[in-house]
């Protein structure tokens, strides 16, 4: 990026544009723009400072190199790399490769020859998988940018690897479901007492029916509104454990700078499987994919609109790198927002002019925010690809401090000056009205996302303590998800699966008329009230009143848990860790409800025993059998323990320790 006074990188600007705003008449004059919730005034005033006016973009991405291209590929036939000075003659071959295919230009004779050598590679390594997604790429190639007698002879070529890897590749399947059947007579199944990353994540499908009009969700949840809890989800009927309520794509996602190598950017799933290869963008270095039809939907998505700027999102160091993924996805979330609507027009747009359209959508949307959440999700349609649904999230505008809003004013200008940047370079002009228009939704997507956005993540296995970690591996915006309030004692938990999808699950029963809550963040069990309340007040603006924050639940908790009535639920005993009862009569004395203590004993031991036995499962790597286990656990304790209590926690704890491995897992 460039300025006036030379080229600078945008922290540099940030500070020079930040000191800038801080002066008078600029920051009195914000400030009550800020307060007033004013995002097009914001906008307004600070593009009248001229250091932030007269801010210029260049080209700020990682391109090919045909030179250094070249030198990786002789001494990929040399075998041998030279690492400052030293020749290192065992060299992992495949490495080079794909250091070569990710450095040559994609239109070079090189490129063409690199990514026949990784089919042929990996098809003498018997690596059939991976060569067939390099077959897939190679294919894929327009014919028109090599010579024709070359590209014709290594697709004949590759045609024909193609096909011997397909035969070889259902030859093994065959083999692994006879051995699987061998095993289930009486045996053990090897295949399953090995953790595996290769496997590809069943994505579920929600209970029940799909909503009507929440396109997202089941037919067992509503959407409600009222004034103290705004818009909410809450349970239609009576809904069980383990219920699927919630399948969602993301309307936008980004990726965390850590993860550019190690994730696909486009459906995330990890490049570091045994069957996983490393696809290259056709114009930058920085981004890898995991096959050539997410290259390509990427290109066509939104990476198209960001290539030539990309490395601006991730200058700033690991610190940072969350936040700057969420610059990313505030800044594909307008692509898509302007795709999605116009894409007919947007592709057909030719020559130097202005898009009316593009301006018109802008400023229609921009202005409408709210008009259309009376309706939107109740009688209409409610899609997590409709623009009005982002527009419709809550960003708490005019109660943020102004130094937030002139925070997120700043980005949002130099977003949009990267986007118009990229526009101008496909010959699309965009008029000071129409970057206002861009500006200002930048910021209402920055304000978004900081009350509305969840992270990606992968889980690892860590062998040692047979546990399933959260790794970060971007942000993403989910409009019926994001209908869902806080409780730091949730009902429900988030788990993700290819593509950025979102499944949310029942954590324990929910009643008939019951909201449905999710966590932001702070858990009782993790934080105290007084952290968590601080935190949800600063950043979503409201205090926290659930039944954790309320009654002031304390970690940890004791050993002797509460019983209840289960049919009016009052608290009518207690049970220890050595099983040992307080029940004080034979019978409820608020509904007059029998009480069997040993039936309930031993209804409790049983039970508890389902626990023990599913941990069992766990560690031996058979989730699909601990599930069942947990979920019928769960449902008793929630019917005779009265909540906070231990057993509850371990339970929820192995449910969602099942759920991470059923989703996005890495090594």
């Amino acid at each position: 990026m460039s300025c006036t006074n030379g080229n600078k990188k945008f922290s540099e600007f940030f500070k020079i544009a930040y000191d800038a705003a801080l002066a008078e008449p600029c920051s009195n004059r914000f400030k009550e723009l800020s307060e007033k919730g004013d995002r097009e005034g914001m906008i307004k005033i600070l593009l009248d400072v001229p250091c932030i006016q007269n801010v210029k973009i260049i080209e700020s991405y990682k391109g090919k190199d045909d030179v250094k291209a070249t030198q990786l590929y002789e001494r990929y036939h040399d075998g041998t790399v030279t690492e400052d000075g030293v020749v290192h003659e065992e060299v992992d071959r495949s490495s080079i490769l794909t250091e070569t295919l990710f450095t040559a230009s994609v239109a070079s004779r090189l490129f063409l020859d690199v990514l026949f050598d990784c089919v042929q590679y990996w098809y003498d390594s018997k690596a059939f998988a991976k060569c067939l997604k390099y077959c897939e790429c190679l294919l894929a190639l327009l014919e028109n940018l090599y010579d024709a007698n070359d590209f014709s002879e290594r697709r004949e070529a590759c045609t024909r690897l193609e096909r011997e890897c397909t035969k070889y590749l259902k030859v093994s399947s065959s083999q692994d479901k006879k051995l699987r059947r061998k095993c289930k007579m009486g045996r053990s199944d090897p295949l399953e007492n090995a953790v595996s990353v290769d496997r590809i994540p069943t994505i579920p499908v929600v209970d029940g029916k799909q909503h009507s009009v929440l396109k997202s969700c089941s037919d067992a949840v509503a959407l409600q509104f009222d004034e103290a809890r705004g818009r909410h989800l809450i349970a239609n009927r009576n809904i069980k454990a383990g219920s699927v309520l919630i399948v969602e794509e993301p309307f936008a996602f980004s990726t965390n700078k850590g993860a550019l190598e190690r994730n696909c950017l486009h459906c995330h799933c990890t490049l570091k499987s045994n069957d996983s290869v490393r696809i290259p963008c056709h114009f930058c270095q920085t981004v890898s994919f995991c096959s050539e039809k997410c290259r390509r939907e990427a290109w066509q998505m939104y990476h198209q609109y960001e290539c030539l700027v990309f490395d601006t999102f991730f200058e700033n160091d690991t610190e940072q790198a969350r936040h700057n993924s969420y610059l990313l996805l505030a800044y594909r979330m307008i692509v898509l927002g302007i795709l999605s609507s116009s894409v007919e027009q947007f592709n057909n747009n030719t020559g130097k002019s202005e898009i009316p359209y593009l301006n018109e959508f802008l400023r229609h949307y921009v202005a409408s925010t709210n008009q259309e959440r009376s309706t939107l999700g109740i009688s209409e349609i409610y899609s997590p690809h409709d623009y009005r649904t982002i527009l419709n999230l809550e960003t708490n505008c005019a109660k943020m401090e102004p130094n937030v809003n002139l925070v997120r004013a700043l980005e949002a200008i130099f977003l949009a000056k990267c986007l118009t940047f990229v526009l101008n370079k496909t010959d699309v002009i965009c008029l000071k009205e129409t970057f206002i228009s861009l500006a200002v939704a930048m910021l209402h997507s920055l304000q978004a996302i900081n009350c509305n956005a969840y992270e990606i993540v992968e889980n690892v296995y860590d062998k040692k303590t047979h546990v399933w970690e959260p790794r970060f591996v971007g942000g993403a915006i989910y409009p019926s998800v994001s209908l869902i309030n806080h409780s730091c004692y949730p009902n429900v938990v988030r788990h993700n699966y290819p593509s950025g999808i979102v499944v949310v699950r029942t954590m324990r029963f929910i009643g008939k008329g019951t909201e449905i809550l999710d966590c932001y963040g702070p858990h009782w069990i993790s934080e105290e009230r007084i952290t968590r309340r601080e935190y949800l007040w600063k950043k979503y603006c409201f205090l926290c009143a659930c039944e954790a924050c309320t009654q002031n639940w304390q970690y940890p908790l004791s050993e002797t848990m509460n019983i209840k009535c289960r049919t009016c639920s009052e608290i009518i005993g207690t049970v220890n860790q050595k099983n040992e009862y307080d029940v004080s009569g034979k019978q409820c004395r608020n509904c007059g409800e029998k009480i069997d203590v040993k039936k309930l004993k031993n209804q409790l031991q049983k039970s508890i025993a389902k626990r023990i036995s599913a941990i069992s499962k766990m560690y031996e790597r058979h989730y699909e059998q601990a599930v069942p286990q947990l979920l019928q656990h769960i449902q008793f304790i929630e019917k005779f323990l009265a909540a906070p209590n231990m057993e509850t926690i371990k339970t929820q704890q192995c449910i969602i320790q099942c759920y991470n491995q059923f989703g996005c897992t890495s090594q």
